[in-house]
């Protein structure tokens, strides 16, 4: 009896299993109230989004009168027959189809920093590593929370587009499915853009750790180092007239998620999707690698 005894003192305890560990990070965050005010901002966002869209689609359908003869300009009408066509219909659908991914995606990076920078605001990140020792498996618990609400925040806006966009489309007197695999396929690459920022977020929240610091610098790099990285290649460009270079502003995290969703080109000389889902992918196994690493050698404090 002493024998087994003294094997169960000594026997170090179990951790928490996967499935409660991500269990007890999404009761994380359900117990705030950042999650719906994000919720009721996705809805925000996304009827903005459909709107403003919606007024530019009319517009590229049906031009306004402004040439000489009381008509459209020759390259007015002619955006508008490319519109028309069938591809040009698919890629109208798609767009109003993943209306709301701008600042949607930012919603996203910011609950994948907030699941980490949390624990180290509220002082909790102690306790958290005590009771699992395993931090890897912790970050890896985290990372599937953080996915799954930036998949929330997708299914929101997309929910909310499936109803609306028929319904334009309908009003435009243009015949095209929102079921057809273009649109489709932007509608999932969608979803892959909401869940790989949510994963850049938390790979930011574990290098920072400051949870004001974080956001701040998450939006600065979504929005000043996409138009940054807009200005500085249009300034190559002018210098150096090379088509590769205007391609080359996929590296910008945010333009590589519009690229991404948009069938064709999503700019002048932009690259296939397959080249902008590359480069989320990249940047968020990157984020994702450098957050598991530091955590496992820093001291938590």
């Amino acid at each position: 009896m002493t024998v087994l005894d003294t094997t169960r003192q000594t026997t170090p305890a179990a951790g928490p299993s996967a499935m409660r560990l991500i269990r007890a990070e999404i009761m994380k965050i359900r117990t705030t109230n950042t999650w719906w005010i994000f919720m009721l901002g996705m809805v925000a966002i996304t009827a903005l989004a459909l709107t403003v869209d919606g007024f530019g689609h009319h517009f590229q359908l049906y031009p306004p009168n402004q040439g000489a003869n009381g008509g459209p300009g020759p390259e007015a009408q002619a955006q508008a027959a490319q519109a028309h066509t069938a591809a040009g219909l698919a890629k109208i659908a798609a767009d109003m189809m993943t209306a709301g991914q701008f600042f949607g995606l930012l919603l996203a990076m910011v609950i994948g920093i907030l699941v980490v920078t949390n624990e180290f605001f509220h002082q909790t990140a102690t306790t958290t590593f005590m009771t699992n020792p395993h931090r890897t498996t912790v970050i890896l618990a985290k990372a599937v929370a953080a996915l799954l609400f930036g998949a929330l925040f997708w299914l929101v806006a997309t929910v909310i587009d499936l109803i609306v966009t028929p319904i334009y489309l309908s009003s435009q007197h243009v015949s095209v499915s929102v079921f057809q695999w273009t649109v489709i396929q932007s509608v999932l690459l969608n979803l892959a853009a909401f869940a790989l920022w949510a994963i850049f977020g938390l790979g930011l929240g574990t290098l920072l750790r400051s949870q004001v610091g974080s956001v701040i610098t998450g939006l600065i790099l979504y929005l000043l180092g996409a138009a940054a990285i807009l200005i500085i290649f249009q300034l190559i460009h002018n210098l150096y007239p090379h088509n590769w270079i205007l391609s080359a502003q996929v590296v910008a995290p945010a333009i590589a998620s519009e690229v991404m969703i948009t069938p064709g080109q999503a700019f002048e000389h932009a690259p296939p999707q397959w080249v902008g889902a590359a480069v989320l992918i990249g940047y968020a196994v990157v984020s994702g690698l450098v957050g598991i690493s530091l955590t496992r050698r820093r001291d938590i404090s």
